[in-house]
């Protein structure tokens, strides 16, 4: 994914609106064993199978092998390796260091959305979202033009104080990487610890001040052990996306900084020294990475269940107004609101607001002008020589191949919902850890391994179109399942039984009955799943010959040459289609609904 899957909202919150409920009704269907509805199984697992866990198995089985025997001398040789050891250290680290950026942005958003009532709040509360679905390039850019060395912010600064120097050198640094990360998936520990704190009974904080407690102790020692679960949720899934980051690392990091995904990338593309083209070492990291990222995600899934374990609160929570006058806007806990809320909108909407800005200003010999020449140069059907074709091929092959993943994606996650939501048998948890394993796999590593498998006769794929859409397909379905799971759990199945006491097939009523219900839930997850797709740049980048390069990989190749005009309006357009896929689909959604 443009980051590695951000990348929030697995699990524990969906992609639009609400939290997702964490504690479901029971099933009616609880105890049956999979029978003939189980066969539905087949083609989703046929799909993994043949597309992830055999290419995957094929890449591991590399690494541990040497002249067709198991051997681990290159594991071996990578664990020793005083370069190789570094660059493992430096991936936890700044996972590390970007999860509590992400905790410190996210909280106090959480804490607002909590406490306070304010106008547009389910406005402000649904958009937390769009930060996770922007591709990870046009973060990387905004961020360049905001925070560069000549980025507006220096800039501004280098005027204001009479500077020779710029005072913020956050780009190309591990400052940078760590904000970027923390842009990304700050949202996520928000929608983590709001749902958490939304579902507390709030008689325990308020019986703890009634006895004396100030507000300080009341949240150290009542409301923190309570949302605790929620808080170190989402730090563990924040942790995930940002050890698998890619697009981040390589571009706001400038070549300075190398992580595990960043390492396989070069090992395995760059062909301008032979003894980087070494598959074998190669696949050995992206085992260590891929056992590494298991094991936290199966942290992850230990978290995620204690917090599901949680109890509901008995009554609303109340709220005050955010905004009640002059004296109120003075106090010590409100400046510190307020000096929060400008950090944000400096770190989430500045960057955002560079990239509009650059794309409408051409420089020139006397100084600069506003203009739409860029955005004439990416809509003009002229051959571009850095991209192999023209830059509106790159945004209709962005469409069509997020379309084409998203038709894949949505049965299939459909289907894996239904039997996770429905048939509770004993393999519920082991159909979870399966579900997660595409997201613990990081899009580098998961394009790697369908290059090494799918180059050779009868399976071909490699540099075809084909072959992005089914790495897509995968990357994106499990965000599907996990926006229909808590919907269909919640489904009142007394309607289904009505229907098949009326003489209704389990079919037609799964067909007329329980489908048209989770519709609203499907569209959400459909529109989500294409939104990633379009920001996909990892696997693409890898899979992808000329000819074939979307509108994320366009804005990398724009980022070699000097303007960084024509990356920024091809940014801008991204951001437009997102936000037009959005409406386009939900609108489509509301019409079905109706049929």
């Amino acid at each position: 994914m443009g980051q590695a899957r951000r990348p929030g909202t697995v699990g524990s919150v969906r992609p639009f609106g609400r939290a997702f409920t964490l504690t479901p009704r029971p099933s009616p269907l609880r105890g049956r064993g999979v029978g003939g509805e189980g066969l539905l199984l087949l083609f989703p697992l046929l799909f993994l199978v043949i597309f992830f866990y055999a290419p995957l198995a094929h890449l591991l089985r590399e690494g541990l092998t040497k002249d067709g025997i198991f051997s681990l001398e290159f594991i071996r040789r990578i664990l020793t390796d005083d370069y190789f050891q570094h660059v493992i250290l430096f991936t936890l680290w700044q996972a590390f260091l970007s999860t509590l950026a992400s905790i410190a942005l996210g909280l106090p958003l959480a804490y607002i959305l909590t406490h306070y009532d304010f106008p547009l709040k389910r406005v402000i509360r649904a958009l937390t979202i769009v930060p996770f679905v922007l591709p990870a390039i046009t973060v990387a850019l905004g961020f360049a033009l905001l925070f560069g060395r000549n980025g507006y912010l220096n800039q501004f600064l280098m005027s204001l104080f009479g500077l020779s120097e710029p005072p913020l050198p956050i780009m190309y640094s591990l400052t940078g990487i760590v904000l970027a990360h923390a842009f990304y998936n700050a949202p996520i520990i928000t929608r983590t610890v709001h749902a958490a704190w939304e579902r507390l009974d709030p008689r325990y904080e308020e019986s703890a001040r009634a006895l004396g407690a100030s507000r300080f102790y009341v949240f150290k020692d009542v409301t923190l052990p309570m949302i605790l679960p929620g808080l170190l949720s989402g730090a563990a899934l924040v942790f995930i996306f940002c050890f698998l980051s890619f697009p981040i690392v390589l571009s706001v990091g400038g070549g300075r900084f190398s992580t595990i995904e960043v390492e396989v990338y070069t090992r395995v593309v760059t062909r301008l020294d032979p003894q980087f083209l070494n598959y074998k070492i190669g696949a050995a990291l992206a085992l260590i990475g891929l056992v590494l990222s298991l094991m936290m995600t199966y942290i992850y899934l230990r978290m995620q269940g204690s917090l599901a374990r949680q109890a509901e609160h008995v009554r609303p929570r109340p709220t005050v107004p955010l905004f009640a006058g002059v004296r109120d806007f003075l106090r010590p806990t409100k400046l510190l609101l307020w000096l929060y809320m400008l950090f944000s909108l400096l770190v989430f909407v500045g960057p955002m607001l560079a990239i509009v800005a650059d794309s409408l200003w051409e420089d020139t010999p006397t100084g600069g002008r506003w203009t739409l020449r860029w955005y004439s140069y990416i809509f003009t059907p002229d051959y571009e020589a850095l991209l192999g074709d023209s830059p509106l091929r790159a945004i209709l092959n962005s469409l069509s191949f997020g379309l084409g993943a998203t038709a894949i994606a949505v049965p299939l996650g459909l289907i894996f919902a239904y039997v996770i939501a429905r048939l509770r048998w004993g393999g519920r948890r082991l159909f979870d850890t399966l579900l997660m394993a595409p997201l613990a796999t990081s899009s580098i590593v998961l394009a790697f391994a369908l290059l090494r498998a799918f180059n050779a006769p009868p399976f071909r794929l490699v540099g075809t179109a084909t072959a992005v859409i089914i790495a897509h397909a995968v990357i994106i379905f499990p965000f599907i399942v996990r926006a229909l799971v808590p919907v269909l759990e919640n489904l009142d199945m007394k309607i289904v039984e009505m229907a098949r006491s009326l003489g209704a097939s389990r079919w037609r009523a799964l067909r007329e009955i329980e489908l048209p219900l989770v519709a609203t839930g499907l569209i959400a997850g459909a529109v989500f799943a294409f939104a990633l797709s379009l920001g996909e740049m990892s696997a693409t980048l890898m899979l992808a010959r000329p000819g074939l390069n979307t509108m994320p990989v366009a804005v990398y190749r724009f980022l070699s040459q000097h303007s960084l005009g024509a990356p920024s309006a091809m940014s801008v357009v991204m951001i437009v289609v997102s936000a037009l896929a959005f409406v386009v689909l939900e609108r489509l959604g509301e019409r079905a609904l109706k049929l």
